[in-house]
């Protein structure tokens, strides 16, 4: 008996083992990931709004990120006055 039978042709090292996705679908299926690992850009401007209640018995806070801040985000929700804007 000879080392024949245990060694291998070389032909059948270099083939990948198991099925490879036909590239039409690899493709595909690469653009798909790409989408979704990069979100796009918004050219939106957002400004950091620091909100502080006046009324010293209430000393209620809250930061805002919007481009503008409405009527409704300066009054303090828990006693209805209006807030410090910084």
């Amino acid at each position: 008996m000879g080392l024949d039978k245990w060694l291998k042709p070389e032909d059948e090292e270099l083939k990948p083992k198991g099925k490879t996705p036909i590239p039409s679908l690899k493709k595909k299926i690469e653009s798909k990931t790409n989408n979704a690992k990069v979100p796009e850009k918004s050219n939106i401007k957002l400004s950091k709004y620091t909100l502080t209640c006046p009324n010293s018995k209430c000393k209620y806070q809250k930061i805002i990120m919007k481009k503008q801040l409405s009527e409704d985000d300066k009054i303090c929700p828990r006693c209805k006055k209006e807030m410090k804007i910084k």
